[in-house]
């Protein structure tokens, strides 16, 4: 694993081509998902079946996309798992329900939510079968109240007795079997055989990302999940063995992941890297690719300066293993999750933490959050002025129309209040003159 010592000029740099490479990741996968947008959109089910078949190999006749979930059945110990995160995932969102309405409600003005009617949460299915992902995206959408959870991801996991049974669990009523931007492509425009939905949630690899960004103009969408990201800021009294094992953990998700060290010490930045590369050596194939693309371990003189770097990735996950966490944690505003101490390995997050494991990536931290009950729930505004108010901030109103050179809505506001304006009085005349 490399190692690279990081002055002013080099963190902004590294920042550069970090962002660059987003960039033109994004591109490329924007490209490839639009056409396959367009085929899912112009041709249905038959289409999506001809992209099964021409990407994964997968023959599936069109009318048998969509399947309901059996009771399915795990390994009672699997299932004991299933259901601790689920209770500890229900505990931490269900706070998040009793949402108020706005603090300034009044007779006159006051703000309703409701859930949404229909839900599409797309569940990855590449290399395994994500069912923290399912219980994630699915427990806050039925504690806000969805009517109809359904969910789109591979053939092979739809197969899984172990995926049906968590279905069950948590009120999914329909699974099409689809991944990637087709599978997409068919929650967010329907098809024949799949009622579209009214979002699209879930994490994907940048083809999906890319999918879902697409499709935002006509569905509703949670945010940028992508590839897995980890920064790790860290001085000398961290483990580092832990931070290795948590590296590689968030490599593990696929070749464009994010796993990067900050530290101050340069002895454990070695150690760190050695690490790293003894559990490649020993077998940890299948996070080499994303280590070699996107890994390393950086030295900075601060932690400070190691802060305000993991504040300029704005990273999905922040690992804070210092002397003094707090310090880190108040200063780094832009990151999806922050997870403290030693114990507090990302990989409890993913699966039993309580905490959503949907997260923005990509930098898009610096302007969204993990999913949530409120990512499942849409506001109307109600307004019921009286004339007493109308009179009182009308005037206003008129003002700031006339201002802005939109005469017809000042007109508005003065018919209302008994104010003749003079489009009015000019229209009277010209009446009397006829």
């Amino acid at each position: 694993m490399r190692i690279i010592e990081l002055n002013e000029g080099a963190s902004a740099e590294w920042l550069t081509s970090l962002e660059r490479a987003r960039i033109r990741n994004a591109a490329e996968a924007r490209e490839i998902a639009t056409a396959i947008l367009s085929r899912v959109r112009s041709g249905g089910d038959a289409e999506v079946a001809k992209l099964l078949l021409e990407l994964d190999g997968v023959e599936i006749v069109p009318r048998s996309l969509v399947v309901r979930p059996g009771e399915g059945r795990a390994e009672p110990e699997l299932e004991s798992a299933i259901d601790l995160a689920i209770s500890r995932i229900e505990s931490f969102h269900r706070v998040q329900r009793s949402c108020p309405s706005s603090n300034g409600e009044t007779t006159e003005l006051r703000q309703e939510a409701f859930p949404l009617g229909r839900v599409g949460i797309y569940v990855p299915g590449g290399k395994a079968v994500y069912l923290s992902t399912l219980i994630m995206c699915a427990i806050p959408a039925r504690i806000a109240g969805v009517g109809e959870i359904v969910v789109a991801t591979t053939p092979r996991v739809a197969a899984r007795e172990e995926f049906q049974l968590v279905c069950t669990k948590l009120g999914v009523t329909e699974v099409y079997r689809c991944g990637g931007a087709a599978g997409i492509a068919a929650l967010a425009y329907g098809t024949e055989s799949l009622r579209r939905v009214d979002k699209v949630v879930g994490p994907g690899n940048r083809f999906v990302a890319a999918a879902k960004e697409l499709v935002r103009d006509v569905v509703g969408i949670d945010l940028p999940a992508g590839p897995s990201e980890i920064v790790v800021v860290a001085d000398e009294t961290a483990d580092a063995t832990l931070i290795a094992a948590d590296l590689l953990a968030q490599a593990e998700h696929g070749a464009d992941s994010l796993a990067v060290c900050v530290t101050t010490s340069r002895a454990l930045g070695e150690e760190v890297a050695v690490e790293v590369d003894r559990r490649l050596a020993a077998g940890a194939e299948g996070a080499r690719a994303a280590i070699e693309a996107f890994g390393g371990v950086f030295l900075v003189p601060s932690i400070d300066e190691a802060a305000a770097l993991a504040g300029a990735i704005a990273p999905e996950h922040l690992s804070v293993q210092v002397r003094d966490a707090s310090r880190v944690v108040d200063r780094v505003r832009n990151c999806a999750a922050i997870f403290v101490g030693a114990h507090s390995a990302v990989a409890l997050g993913d699966y039993v933490a309580g905490s959503n494991h949907v997260l923005p990536t990509a930098g898009a931290a610096r302007f969204s959050s993990s999913l949530g009950v409120s990512d499942f729930m849409r506001r109307r505004t109600i307004v019921t002025l009286s004339r007493k108010t109308v009179e009182a901030i009308g005037p206003a109103a008129v003002t700031l129309a006339e201002f802005e050179g939109l005469p017809l809505h000042a007109e508005s506001v003065r018919a209302r209040s008994g104010v003749r304006s003079a489009v009015a009085a000019e229209s009277r005349s010209l009446e009397i003159v006829r």
